[in-house]
């Protein structure tokens, strides 16, 4: 079978009226002079604003994984079973990845119709609520159902992709997504401290909260009130600070460069023109193109991976050294990651944009994702010498320590991903659907991710299949398909809708 690669001249996504020599011709000098220029300054303020919007998505879906397996032991949602705490732990957390996969499309077409900030201002409303409600829920039912609402009622993950977009061009737009895995580094940082440290605060703090009832009968209500007040900050800077990006530019013909000087083909009919084309959105399957669906491939693939390891992470920590964890306490677990979210936060800060400029977007997408082969195996290795010492060795925190600084780079596949997805976007009209159809699937890919590897997880230690570590073995083949995924990748990527 023959693979056909594109060249270094092929842009991610061909004009939909390739077979016109001339405008493709006239397409090649714009790229050039696009490749050419100097960056275009960012927007400080404005990506600031969006940058820290972004913060409590992740903060919304990460805050309670310190806690999540304490919670569903004391409730009794298990029946008291710790073995079986993954499956539930898995529902619960797969609950709003469900709920989003169906609806973040319809947020990010809704976008491109009405704007921007009303849906982000919906989605930060709905989340605050969600939060709270978790904080009451005491059962797999109401937990669930807030979750799902967390994910429904709120695209916000997809749509600030596409804000990105709005105000970048391909001079400064690697600089920009750049930012996203920082952000998400950050929130890796707080969350788990908000989860770990503040679960139980009439215990923790007796002085402060001892004399509350509601913290009694409530004992996660704590954490999801300092998350609902991130989320209140965030609808204030979306309702204050935001502004809209200009609509101008959805009306401008595909092969016009909206952000130069240079003008659209003569031979343009004034059919074609800005002033003359009406403002359509383009039909879902005309986005369906070869290289969105190599751009959605790839993102759909480090989705999975990225959440399953995710999940596996703080489970690993959490489950007792019998059964191959390491046995640490929610406060442990909060205070390893919040850790690993500030060293992961300065490393691709600092490492991103050189090594995406040393390797191209593609190689480094294909070196995170790999990377993950080496993250995967620490896990039994820690596991298997926890449970001949039956305690945390200098040996294992040290592996520990290595395997969390592996995890900065396998986010950057993300960086890479977020840029694939955009670039392929056939017009700026259709930027936020495109976004949409790219967080759709990997909305799945995070609904599958939770239940997948906790019933894996759940499933090796019970059957002791491979010694409980069956679910390390099918990771790593995940990792090893995902890199075939990567062959649909452009050797060099280019955003036509410019």
């Amino acid at each position: 079978m023959t693979v056909n690669r594109p060249s270094e001249a092929t842009p991610l996504l061909s004009s939909s009226d390739a077979s016109s020599q001339d405008i493709e011709s006239e397409r090649n000098v714009d790229a050039l002079a696009l490749e050419k220029r100097s960056p275009t300054p960012l927007p400080k303020v404005q990506l600031l604003a969006i940058l820290f919007i972004q913060t409590c998505e992740p903060l919304t879906w990460m805050f309670f994984f310190p806690f999540l397996n304490q919670m569903i032991l004391e409730y009794g949602i298990s029946g008291g079973d710790e073995k079986r705490v993954g499956y539930y732990a898995g529902l619960v957390g797969s609950a709003s990845f469900v709920a989003e996969c169906v609806s973040v499309f319809f947020w990010g077409r809704l976008s491109d119709r009405i704007g921007r900030r009303p849906v982000l201002c919906f989605g930060l409303c709905s989340a605050t609520v969600a939060t709270i409600g978790f904080g009451f829920s005491r059962t797999l039912s109401a937990l669930m159902l807030f979750r799902v609402i967390a994910g429904g009622l709120n695209g916000n993950i997809g749509l600030i992709k596409s804000m990105i977009a709005d105000i970048t061009d391909e001079s400064n737009q690697a600089r920009a997504f750049s930012m996203l895995p920082t952000v998400f580094a950050v929130a890796s940082t707080i969350a788990p401290v908000i989860g770990g440290e503040l679960a139980h605060p009439a215990e923790r703090f007796p002085g402060t909260f001892g004399g509350y009832d509601l913290f009694k009968n409530y004992p996660y209500l704590l954490p999801c009130i300092i998350v609902a007040i991130f989320q209140i900050i965030g609808l204030m800077v979306a309702a204050f600070v935001i502004t809209e990006a200009s609509t101008s530019h959805l009306r401008k013909p595909l092969l016009q460069v909206s952000e130069t000087s240079y003008s659209a083909p003569n031979h343009l009919s004034a059919a074609t023109s800005p002033e003359n084309t009406k403002p359509h959105l383009p039909s879902i399957l005309s986005l369906f193109t070869s290289h969105v669906k190599g751009a959605i491939i790839n993102h759909t693939s480090i989705s999975l991976i990225a959440n399953m390891q995710n999940f596996i992470q703080p489970l690993f920590m959490a489950t007792s050294k019998q059964y191959g964890g390491l046995g640490m306490s929610p406060m442990e677990i909060g205070s390893y990651l919040g850790a690993y979210g500030i060293y992961s936060a300065i490393v691709q800060t600092l490492s991103f944009p050189p090594l995406n400029h040393k390797l191209g977007t593609t190689n480094l997408f294909r070196v995170s994702i790999a990377s993950n082969i080496v993250l995967f195996a620490l896990w039994p290795i820690m596991g298997h010498i926890t449970k001949q010492t039956d305690r945390l060795t200098n040996t294992v925190i040290a592996l520990l320590v290595v395997q969390l600084a592996l995890v900065p780079l396998e986010r950057m596949a993300f960086s890479c991903s977020n840029i694939f997805i955009i670039s392929a976007a056939p017009s700026r009209a259709a930027m936020g659907a495109t976004a949409g159809l790219g967080q759709t699937f990997g909305s799945i890919s995070r609904s599958v991710a939770p239940i997948l590897a906790a019933s894996l997880f759940a499933l090796s230690i019970e059957k002791d299949i491979l010694g409980g570590d069956f679910v390390y073995l099918i990771l790593m083949c995940i990792v090893l398909v995902a890199l075939v995924g990567t062959l649909t990748l452009p050797r060099v990527v280019k955003r036509v809708s410019e």
